[in-house]
């Protein structure tokens, strides 16, 4: 097994030129393969970054009057105020958006006194739009929370809490009560300060603070995200995550992974902090009523088995690792189709580049790169399997959607998709091409047969959310309290 290639590193000219084991191995040694294929990953976009900037160089002339002209730019930008367009000193731009109207009858529980109300925060959602990962997660239950007659979600504007849903029976601003308590559901890094506020009046009108842990990708492993998101990422952690009364992990994997970050690297936390988690739901909103583009139908027209691979392109997500399974499985003249579904990433343009001006691109390699959700749920009911290479993951939502549809997954084999995969799921080691060509090819040889886990539905997922917190069913407090002398 030690000639299998797992790590791949690339010269200028893509040619691999280093492999490491794919043998089992230790968390610690799991996490230095890990590094180590992001270090190649960057390498690559920096090379390709490079060759880019050199193939497009403009003549001496050209080039004074262009530097001469962003110059200019660039002075009256920064004069008018709006020096953030080229600076980077703002990224995400916030513009008022119009809250969307009520979808359902008015929270009778928020008229009560002592209602003990949970308000769930949805306010980066709200403002920057996005229906992929963590945004999905926050629509699903942004949708269904209110059901139970206490929970709402809810918005900051200008330091205001206002409801989401634009409802002429809701109060026009919120204000906190004794029993409330605040849900950070969303992707809030970034905006830490914005919160500090809120979460003063949320305390001082004798309100508790909970915060929902995705995972803890930028802290354990940095290369996987930006700088900029790793700032913005322990700022948030530390202010935010690190004081509040409780925290909920989308998987009992990413939990386990918090509590032993927080033992090792954050003793300055409450002594008292609760944790627990829950699992996210299969199903996905059907208010996507486009019909199916002809890009994804024509490309599973024909009979031959297509594979797909949902997420964004960033590195963590390891495509290349099953690129190259398939690119073996070519050349031994299997014919097999892959269609990739995902948003181009952080650090994704040489992976991008590779694969629109692939050979087999429109041919066997495809990629939908602004599919909706109707070209989603057609492609899950019609691929032959899902590919899952990714190397760190807090939930992998595409994971249980596959479950819902009976799609077999060909996964990497981590504990987060061993807890959440099932029955259905071929495991492969992490970034081991080989082995995923193996099973590739191996389903290509079955029958096409689909089983249907039982998988949990939004409504399940969003149910056993409130009761957790409302209950105060925490299931790990204990042993932090028990570990920080608490």
């Amino acid at each position: 097994m030690d000639d299998i290639p797992s790590v791949v590193f690339f010269d200028e000219d893509r040619e691999a030129w280093g492999y490491s084991s794919p043998a089992r191995l230790a968390p610690c040694d799991r996490d230095r393969r890990i590094d180590a294929w992001l270090s190649a990953w960057i390498q690559d976009e920096n090379l390709h970054l490079i060759r880019d900037r050199a193939s497009n160089a403009l003549d001496p002339v050209s080039a004074t009057l262009y530097f001469r002209a962003r110059e200019l730019y660039w002075t009256v930008t920064r004069a008018l105020g709006l020096g953030h367009l080229h600076d980077g000193s703002r990224v995400r731009i916030s513009r008022p958006r119009p809250r969307p109207p009520s979808e359902f009858p008015p929270a009778h529980g928020f008229s009560l006194p002592g209602a003990r109300r949970l308000f769930i925060d949805v306010t980066p959602t709200h403002r920057f739009g996005g229906r992929t990962g963590i945004q999905r997660v926050v629509r699903e239950v942004a949708r269904r929370a209110p059901n139970c007659g206490f929970a709402l979600p809810v918005v900051i504007e200008n330091d205001r809490l206002l409801p989401w849903w634009d409802c002429p029976a809701l109060p026009s601003e919120l204000s906190f009560a004794p029993g409330d308590r605040l849900v950070l559901l969303d992707a809030c890094w970034g905006m830490a300060g914005e919160y500090a506020s809120t979460i003063r009046r949320l305390r001082a009108a004798g309100g508790s603070l909970v915060t929902v842990v995705h995972d803890l990708i930028p802290l354990t492993h940095p290369l996987a995200v930006s700088p900029r998101m790793r700032a913005e990422f322990r700022e948030w952690f530390e202010t935010i995550v690190m004081k509040s009364d409780g925290v909920v992990c989308v998987s009992r994997s990413a939990a386990e992974d918090f509590i032993d970050y927080i033992l090792k690297h954050a003793p300055f936390g409450r002594s008292d902090l609760r944790v627990g988690w829950w699992s996210l739901g299969a199903d996905f909103e059907e208010d996507d009523r486009r019909p199916v583009s002809a890009t994804t139908q024509a490309i599973f027209a024909e009979e031959t088995p297509c594979f797909l691979s949902v997420g964004t392109l960033e590195p963590r997500k390891a495509y290349p690792i099953a690129l190259d399974a398939f690119e073996q499985l070519w050349r031994m003249g299997v014919d097999a189709r892959y269609l990739i579904v995902g948003r181009p990433g952080w650090q994704s343009e040489a992976l991008a580049y590779h694969i629109t001006h692939h050979p087999e691109f429109g041919r066997r390699l495809f990629w939908l790169d602004r599919a909706s959700d109707t070209d989603l749920r057609f492609c899950y009911r019609r691929a032959r399997a899902l590919v899952f290479p990714s190397i760190i993951e807090g939930f992998g939502l595409p994971l249980v959607e596959a479950a819902r549809y009976g799609l077999p997954v060909i996964a990497s084999d981590l504990p987060v998709f061993r807890e959440n995969g099932g029955r259905n799921v071929d495991f492969v080691p992490m970034l081991d091409p080989r082995a995923m060509a193996e099973k590739i090819m191996e389903i290509c040889g079955r029958t096409a047969e689909r089983k249907i886990a039982v998988a949990p539905t939004w409504d399940e997922a969003v149910d056993s959310l409130i009761q957790l917190i409302h209950d105060g069913a925490y299931q790990a407090g204990a042993r932090i309290a028990t570990s920080q002398g608490g």
